[in-house]
């Protein structure tokens, strides 16, 4: 209870932060306003109290007094126009906007938001097309700009609200973060999320000789998982599928980086096989890679794989999306539910994470 109570008073001082100047601003342009419209007013007040008074004038009084009531409507009315004139809504059409798209992002966008957009001085053509796509993550909206303006391949708005979601408008070196392993087979590992040298699955069991060609273990709901595909994608095409490559540790993985730095390989920490929910597959008839990707084992296991709990996490038509390589071989399980979520929705692993599952994991930290 005690931590919800500091979580809520930082909160309320960031937000008293920015509003602050704000505030003030408003302040010091009201004020005067108001003491001009109160001198009106008084003397409005005095000169219907002498014509109520004096016996001789009191006919005048009547028409005076509507006259002042519409004086003081259209006072009501300048009022509500000087307030609107400084509303996000308002500096928003100043830029040329049309009225709904002025009011959709005045509603989507918080104040510093509305402050960096109004500071480019001209009518950004994808500020409010992009506030409709899909996968559109509010506290992204300035990254999104800033990538579609240095984006030279045009690309579609998707795929830039895709591409920024997972990161790749920003360095890796120098905003790669720990993977948060209590995510358990929803842990993301990529260039941005990696984990330390003691990282190790919680238990590992191995596979049957007759899915291996060298001993391998993962995960066992991998395991069970795998060998369950592999016998309906035998019972379908007559083709076995083996198991290349399973976990590896971090010392591991450094072995294989040295072999590999500019291949398929990833450095230690940073590749999915520490975390025992990744295996590369290809099959007892094909086991070359490329060979196995055409192969109809390999166009199977592509098409059939989420119904067992696994994703093919480098597809082929996103590797702009994440910076990665086609690798037909490369599975990782993350469970049945979110496997066919990703499948249905034509998203990978990188974008998953992002919309679906880091925005809540923030919000439990917090």
């Amino acid at each position: 209870m005690r931590q919800t109570i500091d979580v809520i008073r930082q909160w309320i001082a960031h937000q008293w932060t920015v509003l602050k100047p704000w505030m003030l601003r408003q302040w010091q342009r009201f004020v005067p306003w108001f003491l001009r419209q109160w001198s009106l007013f008084k003397a409005w007040v005095n000169r219907m109290w002498h014509l109520w008074t004096d016996r001789d004038n009191r006919w005048l009084s009547l028409p005076c007094t509507v006259a002042a009531l519409l004086v003081l409507l259209v006072s009501v009315k300048s009022c509500q126009g000087i307030v609107y004139n400084f509303t996000p809504e308002c500096k928003i059409l100043k830029l040329g906007y049309p009225i709904d798209e002025a009011s959709a992002l005045a509603a989507a966008l918080n104040h510093e938001q509305v402050d960096s957009l109004i500071a480019r001085g001209e009518h950004d053509t994808i500020a409010y097309p992009i506030i409709n796509e899909r996968y559109y993550i509010a506290g992204n909206f300035d990254r999104y700009l800033a990538f579609h303006k240095a984006d030279t391949t045009g690309a579609p708005l998707g795929d830039i609200v895709a591409a920024v979601n997972v990161g790749i408008d920003r360095d890796p070196q120098e905003s790669a973060v720990p993977c948060d392993t209590t995510m358990d087979r929803l842990m993301l590992v990529n260039r941005y999320h990696y984990l330390d040298e003691h990282h190790k699955p919680r238990k590992l069991k191995e596979f049957k000789k007759i899915f291996r060609y060298e001993e391998q273990q993962a995960a066992p709901v991998v395991v069970e998982a795998f060998e369950a595909m592999q016998q309906d994608c035998k019972k379908q095409t007559g083709a076995q599928l083996m198991v290349n490559s399973a976990y590896r540790s971090y010392k591991q993985q450094i072995g294989t980086y040295k072999h590999n730095p500019k291949g398929y390989a990833a450095r230690a920490g940073f590749s999915e096989h520490q975390t025992g929910f990744a295996i590369d597959v290809t099959s007892l008839q094909h086991p070359m890679r490329w060979p196995f990707d055409t192969s109809k084992e390999g166009i199977w296991m592509r098409e059939h794989c989420h119904e067992y709990g696994f994703i093919l996490r480098y597809p082929k038509d996103r590797g702009h999306i994440m910076n990665y390589s086609y690798e037909p071989w490369h599975l990782r399980y993350v469970g049945k539910a979110a496997a066919r979520q990703m499948h249905d929705e034509g998203i990978t692993f990188d974008e998953y994470y992002a919309y679906y599952i880091e925005p809540h994991a923030k919000t439990q930290r917090h």
